[in-house]
């Protein structure tokens, strides 16, 4: 992961889970940091942390849903840093619910979150990429983007199909420019998402799916982001695909 050394990555939703762990990692690749989400508190502690370990980060407190904010975030960094070379787009939310008794804003909110945020975050850092005719786009997905979600979690799953189409139709877009585009998509790992769930009940059941020994830890999932990140510009891996063992 050498090759990293001194680029510059913007990482969503970083203020925990997989968003973390790949800050974390690419922070420790030698990468300088971009850290966004919503709670500046801690983004900077984060942020301290990378520093202190020998990286360079900054945050940068944002609603990754919101557009306006996505340029400005990005502009910021690019006056920070210089440039952005990479984009991970991690942050995501989970609304359980079907579609018969569903509610329509959960809906809304996890296509603002799941969907329209990447395509905001993506546009505004094409600009700086395509100039230099570099980069490379991560988007963090799911396997409910294929095999569907449980039958409770139907606008999740829709969310994450859409999402993950959207990146093979940018790879097809911005590959002959030298932008690189890979989807990851995780099964079961353990990480804040289920505290995003507003019903009691279904923030109890995704808990204890969740944190069991046999899901995956965001670790391994940022382990999996950083490799395709580390291939060689020529190399584009186009999709990650993670389950866990048991």
């Amino acid at each position: 992961m050498q090759r990293l050394e001194g680029a510059v990555a913007l990482v969503t939703g970083a203020s925990a889970g997989i968003g973390r762990a790949t800050a974390l990692m690419l922070g420790a690749a030698g990468a300088r940091v971009a850290l966004v989400a919503r709670r500046q508190e801690r983004l900077d502690a984060l942020c301290d942390e990378i520093n202190t370990a020998g990286g360079a980060a900054a945050a940068f407190a944002a609603d990754v849903a919101s557009e306006v904010q996505a340029g400005a975030v990005v502009a910021a960094v690019i006056e920070h840093f210089g440039r952005i070379d990479i984009l991970v787009n991690n942050a995501g939310i989970i609304r359980p619910g079907g579609i018969a008794g569903g509610d329509a804003q959960d809906w809304r909110d996890t296509f603002d979150v799941n969907v329209l945020a990447p395509m905001y975050w993506s546009r505004a850092v094409l600009a700086d990429m395509l100039a230099r005719e570099s980069g490379h786009i991560v988007t963090v997905s799911s396997n409910a983007a294929k095999g569907g979600g449980a039958p409770t979690n139907n606008a999740y799953a829709a969310s994450k199909h859409a999402i993950t189409a959207f990146c093979g139709g940018l790879r097809k877009e911005v590959g002959s420019r030298g932008i690189r585009v890979t989807i990851v998509e995780p099964g079961a790992t353990a990480t804040e998402i289920a505290e995003t769930i507003t019903d009691e009940t279904a923030r109890a059941a995704m808990r204890s799916h969740l944190h069991n020994e046999t899901v995956m830890q965001a670790s391994d999932i940022a382990a999996a982001i950083c490799y395709a990140l580390s291939q060689h510009p020529r190399v584009n891996v186009d999709e990650v695909w993670l389950t866990p063992t048991r």
